[in-house]
């Protein structure tokens, strides 16, 4: 699951289709921004703005959101202070929230997470999500020439913890085949402190002929407290019989879990 947001917020005017020809881009970056402080503690971070239009100004405002995962990773977004671990309202920027870009122009903005003096609950982690979105809608066209109103959305994952010991552990919970869609169900849960990511890389071996498959890497990001329901396609192509799948998950400082599943793929 790609750990990355960029929306465009169409309107259109003659409803003749979705697609269109995009003639304006706005970069964010960095994607993620990393925050670590003991209450009552300011850190700041910089993000980088620019309009990557060639003759389009953007004028942009910035707004803050709450965010979390669902059990396969997709975001799910909500108001501030929807969740436990909400951040949203933790968070300012300078020099203002509100600005304007000119074509290939580029805006430093400053990040400021300011955590209560007093801890309000027993979380390490608490997230937000940045948005810096454009309020002077674009003229764009879609694939049948119909005018519509184009305006972009950029997301930046905001993540904090105290800078208290944290510690990476991911667990392995269950491994199943599910013959009716052809594929692999991994379920993991983090019970460690901190955020984890990292990729799981499935190996199948035909205990037949002994022929490998290493089926394709999948990406997962989570948070303490995730519980998790992996998805690993088998190849389309795979021949009934006997096999074993080993899956393995890379995280921290060369942390490595490991599960193996036989089953029968008729």
């Amino acid at each position: 699951m790609h750990d990355s947001f960029r929306f465009l917020i169409i309107s259109l005017l003659f409803l003749s289709g979705t697609f269109f020809k995009a003639q304006t881009s706005l970069e964010v970056t960095p994607p993620r921004n990393y925050f670590s402080s003991a209450a009552g503690e300011s850190t700041t971070k910089k993000i980088i703005v620019t309009n990557s239009s060639k003759k389009n100004a953007l004028t942009l405002t910035i707004s803050f959101n709450d965010w979390k995962y669902d059990e396969h990773g997709s975001n799910i977004m909500a108001e501030p202070e929807s969740f436990p671990n909400s951040c949203s309202n933790w968070i300012s920027v300078q020099p203002q929230s509100y600005f304007s870009l000119e074509p290939g122009e580029s805006k430093e903005v400053e990040v400021t997470v300011t955590p209560p003096a007093t801890r309000t609950d027993t979380l390490n982690v608490h997230t937000a999500m940045l948005f810096i979105t454009q309020t002077n809608p674009i003229d764009s066209y879609n694939e049948n020439g119909a005018l519509i109103k184009v305006s972009l959305r950029n997301g930046i994952k905001i993540y904090h913890n105290y800078n208290t010991p944290t510690h990476s552990d991911v667990e392995f919970t269950n491994f199943i085949f599910d013959k009716k869609f052809n594929k692999l169900e991994l379920a993991i849960e983090n019970k460690g402190n901190i955020w984890t990511d990292g990729p799981i890389a499935t190996e199948l071996i035909n205990q037949s002929d002994g022929k490998k498959y290493q089926l394709e890497d999948q990406i997962i990001y989570t948070m303490p407290g995730d519980q998790r329901s992996v998805l690993i396609p088998l190849p389309k192509d795979l021949k009934p019989g006997k096999y074993i799948a080993t899956s393995t998950f890379s995280y921290g400082d060369d942390t490595i879990k490991m599960a193996e599943l036989t089953f029968i793929h008729e």
